[in-house]
């Protein structure tokens, strides 16, 4: 009783002083905002979308590195690096539901070509890109963590990149926020990353995999990459971007906005979309870069130099937003610090 009386007291000076009341609910998105909005009552921490792939690639991981080294014992070359082989296969998992999702809702469902306002296409919400969203969320978090038990993976720009994805993918859910846009970035982008899986495993294995990779299956699996990634994440890419910068900007004119409309997020959202998104821009223009490198030294020949991983490595790199691959690699690494 005592305790019941101090709190009716501490609310009633709290309300004089112009302080909400602590019990009252929020009027925030379910997901929370502002910020990151990771509250403690956040279903981030408890919907089981989310913690379904989160548990199923942590616990998946070590049982498919375990049943690599079990039984490939003969094949050294795998068994000398499991843990990239590992990566690659559960990688694929979500990345292939993002796609089947996206592919679905961007062109079978029409949403690609529906005729939409600046308003729906920033604030509506759009069927099926929740699951998207949570998937990308999900995967993006374990990506970072496996990222830096790898050498070969851990490169700054790439767990950079993972983190600026897991941030747009939460606040895509949460507030909701572009989610039109969501789907052509989040899912159909990800098709470049279909061949680059088999493009990678060649490179990371190339006396088992690589091997019989060669000659036609080689180049084709490398002109489909190239000709995705230059659609989607070149030519498609820009003129999203530009659709998505004209239309900040429209809402964020006053003169533009309904009577009585709130925004349902904070403005450091609106700014940090462009921003982040400016910043991936960017790395496209880079990871292009080292895509037409890797075509001019296939179509025209040429050296490379001594000392410099392939520029294969480079444009494999490129579709899943990763950086040009390093100089040499994990044991060569190890051989210089002893």
């Amino acid at each position: 009783m005592e305790n019941a009386r101090e709190e009716a007291g501490l609310n009633a000076n709290e309300a004089a002083k112009g302080i909400p009341d602590r019990h009252r609910p929020l009027n925030l998105p379910q997901w929370g905002v502002p910020g990151l909005g990771l509250r403690q009552s956040s279903p981030v921490w408890s919907d089981l979308l989310v913690l379904k792939w989160l548990l199923g690639l942590c616990v998946g991981f070590p049982i498919v590195c375990f049943w690599i080294k079990s039984n490939l014992k003969k094949n050294k070359e795998i068994q000398k690096n499991a843990y990239l082989a590992a990566f690659q296969l559960l990688y694929l998992m979500p990345t292939f539901h993002i796609v089947v999702k996206a592919t679905q809702i961007w062109y079978f469902n029409g949403l690609a070509h529906k005729e939409t306002t600046a308003f729906e296409r920033v604030f509506d919400k759009v069927d099926g890109l929740p699951g998207i969203a949570k998937i990308a969320f999900a995967s993006q978090i374990w990506k970072f963590f496996i990222s830096m038990g790898e050498f070969d993976l851990a490169w700054p720009e790439f767990l950079g990149s993972q983190l600026l994805s897991t941030v747009l993918s939460y606040w895509t859910m949460s507030v909701p926020y572009m989610q039109y846009y969501a789907v052509y970035y989040f899912g159909a982008c990800e098709l470049t990353n279909l061949p680059l899986a088999a493009i990678d495993l060649g490179r990371y294995y190339p006396s088992t995999i690589g091997s019989g990779m060669k000659g036609v299956v080689d180049i084709g699996l490398k002109v489909l990459f190239a000709s995705l990634f230059v659609y989607f994440r070149v030519y498609g890419w820009f003129f999203m971007s530009k659709q998505v910068y004209e239309d900040t900007m429209f809402i964020l004119d006053a003169k533009n906005l309904p009577a009585g409309f709130e925004y349902p997020c904070p403005r450091e959202v609106v700014y940090g979309v462009v921003v982040m998104l400016g910043m991936f821009s960017l790395l496209n223009v880079a990871w292009l870069w080292q895509i037409a490198k890797e075509a001019k030294t296939t179509l025209f020949g040429g050296k490379k130099k001594k000392g410099k991983s392939s520029s294969s490595n480079s444009k494999s790199s490129a579709g899943r937003g990763q950086p040009p691959a390093r100089k040499g690699t994990r044991s060569s690494a190890r051989k210089k610090t002893n």
